[in-house]
C-alpha cells in the first residue's frame, strides 16, 4: 500500500513538472522595442508578430522606462542612438532597475562600439543592417534563457551560493567571467588568462575593461544580498571564487 502511495505521489510530481515546462514555454513572449526610426518599428513590429511574439514600441528612452515600469517584458531591442538620452544610457537605467535581457541595435560595427554596448549592459549586440534570420535567431536564444530561468524559478528554488549567483541580472559578458571563475574554485586566475578566455584579447597594460566587469558582477551581488567577497582579488595575480567565504585563504 505505501510502496503504491508513494508510486502515484512521484507519477503527480512528475505531471506537475511537465505543466509548468509547458507554461512557461507557451508564454507569449513580451518584447518592446525602442527606436525613434518609427518606419523601422513598424516593420520589427510585424516581423516579430508574425513570428509569436507580443510586440510594443517607444521612441525615447524615458517613454522605454515608464513602460517597463507599468508592464512585463521580456526582452529589450533598444537602439543606440536615441532623443534626449541614448541608448547607453538607457540600458544603464534598465539594468539599475529590471531584470530584463537587452539586445541592443548599433550602427557601428567596430569593437569601440561593441564594448561601448556591453559596458552599458546590453547581453548582446547586433550591427545595422543585420538580416531577420539573425535577428530573430539572436532573440530566440536570449529568450531561451530566460525560459530556463523561469522554469526554474516556478519549481522551486535553491538556497545554495550557486543558484543564488545564477539569479543575477548579468549582462552575457558578466555571466561568462562569473562562470569561468566558478568553474576553477579557489583557484587564482590571473587577468592575462580571464581577458584571453572569456573577453577574447589580449591584456594591455592601461585596459580596465575586466576590472569593471568584475566590479559590476561584485555589485550586483551587494544588491542581491551576497557577500562581494565570493570574488577575491588576489593582489598582483588575478581573481579567485570561493563559494564559502569563510574559506578564503588569507
Amino acid at each position: 500500500m505505501l510502496y503504491l502511495m508513494l508510486f502515484f505521489i512521484k507519477i503527480l510530481i512528475l505531471i506537475l513538472i511537465r505543466i509548468v515546462t509547458i507554461k512557461v514555454f507557451l508564454t507569449v513572449s513580451q518584447i518592446l522595442i525602442v527606436d525613434d526610426d518609427i518606419p523601422l518599428c513598424e516593420l520589427l513590429t510585424e516581423v516579430l508578430v508574425e513570428d509569436g511574439y507580443q510586440v510594443h514600441s517607444v521612441h525615447c528612452g524615458e517613454s522605454a522606462l515608464d513602460y517597463m515600469q507599468a508592464k512585463p517584458v521580456d526582452l529589450v531591442l533598444l537602439d543606440v542612438m536615441l532623443p534626449n538620452i541614448n541608448g547607453l544610457q538607457v540600458a544603464r537605467r534598465i539594468c539599475q532597475r529590471f531584470a530584463t535581457p537587452i539586445l541592443m541595435l548599433t550602427a557601428l560595427a567596430d569593437e569601440s562600439a561593441m564594448l561601448d554596448c556591453l559596458q552599458a549592459g546590453a547581453d548582446q549586440y547586433i550591427a545595422k543592417p543585420y538580416s531577420v534570420p539573425e535577428l530573430l535567431t539572436r532573440i530566440q536564444v536570449m529568450l531561451r534563457r530566460v525560459g530556463l530561468e523561469k522554469q526554474r524559478q516556478n519549481l522551486g528554488g535553491d538556497s545554495s551560493i550557486l543558484m543564488q549567483l545564477s539569479r543575477l541580472s548579468l549582462t552575457g559578458t558578466e555571466a561568462e567571467l562569473l562562470e569561468y571563475l566558478v568553474s576553477r574554485h579557489e583557484i587564482v586566475v590571473s587577468k592575462a588568462e580571464l581577458q584571453k578566455q572569456v573577453l577574447k584579447k589580449d591584456l594591455c597594460p592601461f585596459d580596465r575593461n575586466l576590472d569593471m566587469h568584475i566590479s559590476n558582477i561584485r555589485r550586483k551581488m551587494v544588491q542581491s544580498g551576497l557577500s562581494k567577497l565570493h570574488i577575491k582579488t588576489v593582489r598582483g595575480k588575478g581573481y579567485s571564487f570561493f563559494e564559502h567565504v569563510g574559506s578564503m585563504a588569507v
